[in-house]
């Protein structure tokens, strides 16, 4: 309703009442507008409660919720009572505040003055918590000022003060403190600040942060991490981080400096058509991760790993060209391994002799076809404590490699596939292996032995400790390493099924590859192609034989068993099986074995032990590929003598065998999540289940009957385990079995393990998180469990975390974060102090 009261020039607006005047808008339950004095005067009606009760008063981009307001829209000034407002994810309420509007003038600002105010991120009409202070002045998208302030929770001061207050509220970045996320006090270390830097927004596609931990007894550590994002381009981050540690064991101080380096790049798949560049790097010295950081996967994870690479192709994509750096790095070990640059050139597969414009039935010659591929390759094997010395860039390996094979493929007798190849590869070296005998390193004890009944007459006996060895020395200078092998083989297909009309079988099919082949290599060790050389090994004659290439930057060596003209024998088998799957109401096909293969050799032009040993391996899966099964054996059709070494004699000439065994190892590892073992146990297909969320009881497929009490409590019982559902199960366990040099068959444990890890939401507020844990059975001891819990406090946060075997953990209670997230109440033990160490 609305009422005119013509004497005072005043309308009354009552109920859902809205008033718009230019940018100005005003919602409230009761509007007052003086035309006289140009006012707006606004306030809730007593009785009249809810949302709509409140005035809301908005201008442009200012929006204010109040209890009463006054506001003059020729002057565009306004007080504003109980004043709530929303500056750039703050929330600021004043008790009684002052707005001044620029209206249409670009030249000048909006300006709030406010009394008796509280900055906060809580966005409740009542905050958990706030900054508050006497007076406040706010430029919107700008800065907010107050003078004198305290922090305050819910409702109640606390002793911190703080002289003023600058909070910037401009959209853009703009450089800027970096305030520190945490403090505390390490007995070693002394009290220390943790994650105090800068932030550099350098332009519109890069920014940088640097952030430092610093401590007063000489402990330091620095992180900067710069970010970049250019769109339809390419997006990624560069971090450099730098530790150095102060130690104290039994009085005696040292500092450790350790370096971490990451680099993410990623190009957009629409930035160019045929060019390509992205990876990631990871690379560390001094066990940098597991040092800084206290987390199970920093602590445990065994290897690192880096592969950036750019890739181009050209010549309408008959050539492309690949360079990149890659590194694996053992942080067990400490050793790591760089390979840069790694350049390679490949030559898309090309049928030389095939016709362009072909008439009548294709040749032979014509499926011949050739492939070439060069590569040039440095590697540099270290520690990470001696990656950047100049001995380490000295004993580089490196290479060139020339590769060209050409193959065909035939038909033959109708069933028969026949696949001759011919395979060269050339490598250029530029240093090569020389191994000389040390005289030095022979160790002769001379002793003295007297005649008891004349001490003038003696003779000297020698005791050789050590008959000496040999030295390693690079020889620089052009080498090349040329190496050619051809072969042929024959190939087909056998199948055997076996079909059964009734039961949950349906049938079984068993598939047999087997190939024959033939192989060719010339003899290496001959003298003409100077591979090979010898040296004396020690002083009592011995001579070894070494290749010159052995240390070679590639894989491939000239092999030093002679002339090879040897028939290759290969039987791969694969079995499946049709099962009834009551779900699909259908027969499944499954998979009893993925691979299972043997193969053997004999070379015609060896002049003794012509038979190699026979291999068998092959791998399966269980459970809905939950667990994977991996076995490889071998055998030997030669005898062995008392030293266990193969001796010229078939077994089935010695012992009546026809192969003897050697080892054989055996791996089993299981990794599920609690989700799918509850899938596997109700014959549901974890990857074809559309719901990912929590079980009702209709979708576990419980349906109890009516007034069964006990079957009324399995949907809580269901709602129970779907805590679980993200925990992941992992088992792993190595046998081998082998001949010992007693001719003993033996058998150990080679690996044996057992893990859990996952989060628990407990409610939607509490969580409980369990990063590992698990018992090494082999080691017999307890693996490194690592524990947590949070808890959301809404515009708060809470968390804890352990790990007891290292002895480290840390608290905090804190804003989440924000403009106000510096509100930190931190407490953690580093492994610096810890009472216990991993």
């Amino acid at each position: 309703s609305m009422f005119w009261d013509l004497k005072n020039k005043q309308i009354h607006l009552f109920g859902q009442a809205t008033v718009t005047y230019q940018t100005m808008k005003l919602e409230a339950d009761y509007i007052v507008i003086d035309w006289e004095e140009n006012t707006l005067w606004a306030k809730a009606r007593p009785g009249v409660i809810g949302p709509e009760a409140r005035p809301k008063f908005s201008e442009r981009d200012q929006t204010f919720t109040t209890r009463e307001m006054k506001y003059n829209f020729k002057t565009r000034k306004g007080i504003i009572y109980q004043a709530a407002t929303v500056q750039e994810g703050m929330q600021v309420i004043g008790e009684k505040a002052k707005y001044i509007s620029a209206g249409e003038d670009s030249t000048r600002n909006d300006v709030i003055y406010n009394q008796n105010a509280i900055f906060s991120t809580c966005d409740l009409p009542t905050p958990h918590y706030g900054i508050r202070s006497r007076k406040q002045k706010v430029i919107p998208e700008k800065v907010a000022v107050s003078g004198l302030s305290n922090l305050e929770i819910s409702g109640v001061p606390t002793p911190l003060f703080i002289p003023f207050a600058i909070f910037p509220l401009k959209l853009d970045k703009h450089t800027g403190l970096i305030f520190p996320s945490d403090y505390g006090f390490e007995e070693q270390w002394g009290f220390g600040l943790r994650g105090v830097g800068w932030y550099f927004p350098i332009n519109d596609y890069w920014d940088l942060t640097v952030t430092s931990n610093i401590y007063l007894k000489g402990t330091f550590g620095v992180n900067a991490t710069a970010r970049y994002n250019r769109r339809y381009k390419y997006r990624g981050s560069l971090g450099l981080s730098f530790d150095y540690r102060r130690r104290e064991n039994e009085g005696v101080v040292t500092f450790t400096p350790s370096m971490g380096l990451r680099w993410s790049h990623n190009q957009d798949a629409k930035a160019h058509p045929t060019r390509s560049f992205g990876g990631s790097i990871n690379l560390q010295t001094n066990l940098h991760q597991s040092t800084v950081q206290n987390d199970a996967e920093s602590v445990l994870q065994g290897t690192l790993s880096s592969n950036m690479s750019y890739r181009q192709t050209f010549a309408d994509g008959k050539f492309t060209l690949s360079a990149g750096f890659n590194h694996s790095q053992n942080t067990r070990t400490r050793q790591v391994t760089i390979n840069f640059p790694n350049v390679t050139l490949q030559m898309q597969r090309i049928q030389p002799f095939k016709r362009k414009i072909r008439s009548g039935k294709e040749k032979w010659y014509e499926k011949i076809s050739l492939l070439y591929k060069g590569e040039i390759r440095n590697q540099i094997s270290a520690t990470d404590t001696t990656l950047f010395e100049a001995k380490t860039l000295d004993e580089a390996r490196y290479g060139i490699k020339h590769s060209l094979n050409t193959d065909v493929q035939f038909n033959v007798l109708k069933y028969f596939n026949l696949s001759p190849r011919i395979d060269y590869r050339e490598i250029w070296y530029f240093n090569t292996l020389r191994r000389e005998f040390d005289p030095a390193s022979v160790n002769i004890q001379f002793d003295t032995i007297y005649n008891p009944l004349d001490s003038t007459d003696f003779t000297i006996e020698a005791d050789t400790l050590h008959f000496g060895s040999t030295l390693d020395r690079n020889v620089f200078g052009f080498q090349p390493l040329r190496l050619f092998n051809a072969g042929m083989n024959l190939t087909t297909k056998l199948f055997g099924t076996l079909q059964f009309k009734k039961g949950w079988l349906g049938g079984l099919r068993h598939t047999l590859t087997p190939s024959v082949g033939f192989s060719f290599t010339p003899d290496y060790t001959n003298e003409r192609w100077g591979y090979f050389r010898s040296t004396q090994k020690d002083i009592r004659g011995t001579e070894e034989t070494y290749s010159i290439f052995q240390n070679g930057v590639f894989s491939d060596r000239p092999g030093n068993q002679g002339l090879v003209m040897a028939a290759t024998f290969n039987i791969n088998h694969n079995f499946e099986a049709k099962v009834w799957s009551k779900r699909d109401s259908a027969y499944k096909k499954i998979r009893l074995f993925r691979s299972l293969g043997m193969n053997w050799n004999y070379n015609f032009a060896a002049d003794s032990l012509k038979w190699s040993q026979v291999r068998i391996n092959g791998n399966t899966a269980f459970f809905n590929n939950m667990s994977t099964a991996r076995f490889r054996a071998t055998f030997d059709p030669y005898d062995v003598d008392e030293n266990q070494r193969r001796i010229n004699t078939l077994m089935l000439d010695s012992r009546g065998k026809l192969l003897r065994f050697v080892d054989a190892n055996l791996s089993l590892s299981t990794s599920l999540t609690v989700r799918r073992l509850r899938d596997l146990f109700k014959g549901v297909d974890s990857d074809d289940r559309s719901d990912r969320g929590a079980f009702s009881g209709a979708q576990s497929g419980f349906a109890p009957p009516s007034g069964n009490q006990q079957g009324a409590a399995a949907p809580q019982q269901e709602a129970l385990l779907d805590l679980f559902d993200n925990f992941s199960i992992n088992h792993n366990f190595s046998l081998r079995r082998f001949t010992d040099n007693q001719g003993r068959d033996t058998t150990v444990v080679t690996a044996h393990s057992i893990d859990v890890r996952g989060n628990i939401q407990l409610t939607p507020t509490w969580g409980v998180r369990v990063g590992r844990i698990g018992y090494d059975f082999k080691s017999k001891r307890v693996t490194y469990p690592d524990f947590g819990f949070y808890r959301d406090l809404h515009c708060w946060e809470m968390g804890f975390n352990w790990q007891p075997r290292r002895g480290t953990y840390s608290f905090f209670i804190r804003v989440k974060p924000g403009r106000l997230g510096f509100i930190n109440i931190p407490y953690q033990k580093n492994n610096a102090d810890a009472f216990r160490r991993f």
